[in-house]
């Protein structure tokens, strides 16, 4: 059975067994003992549909997890964005020219790749020429004196 067919037969069994009538409501007896709910129920007639409607955003941000999600979107963007403000100089480097680079960190591998980045292949080549020509030609065999007194400086 539908829940209006029991509502109605369950109606008719109380009003059948008190004996009575059905009660009927009286709209006018209802506006004058309450005004002030009249009243509200007036007001909310004039205005529009769309006032009575939830914000969207209330509705979406009202779930936690919709709230959790948004959150770590903006604790990312925030972070790339600090990130990426300045993308070409890092901080804690030291930029040294050209003229006092020492051959051996000419050839060290994060100064290649910075080479590589500025120029490509052609950079990294023309860094290598230079820092060749910076040692000067090597001898085909070295003795350990001539080793010792190299790494000792004297």
């Amino acid at each position: 059975m539908s829940t209006q067919k029991d509502k109605d037969r369950l109606d008719d069994l109380i009003f059948s067994t008190i004996n009575i009538e059905k009660p009927q409501f009286d709209a006018e007896k209802w506006k004058q003992k309450y005004p002030d709910e009249y009243q509200t129920l007036i007001s909310r007639k004039d205005k529009p549909a769309s006032s009575r409607r939830p914000h969207i955003l209330r509705v979406i941000f009202g779930k936690p997890a919709i709230r959790l999600a948004a959150a770590a979107a903006l604790i990312v963007v925030v972070g790339l964005l600090t990130i990426h403000q300045n993308p070409n100089e890092e901080d804690g480097t030291v930029v040294v020219s050209d003229s006092t680079q020492s051959p051996a960190y000419m050839r060290s591998i994060l100064s290649l790749n910075i080479a590589y980045r500025r120029g490509g292949i052609e950079a990294v080549d023309r860094q290598c020429q230079r820092a060749m020509g910076m040692l000067g030609p090597r001898p085909a065999e070295i003795t350990i004196e001539q080793m010792l007194t190299e790494f000792n400086g004297t």
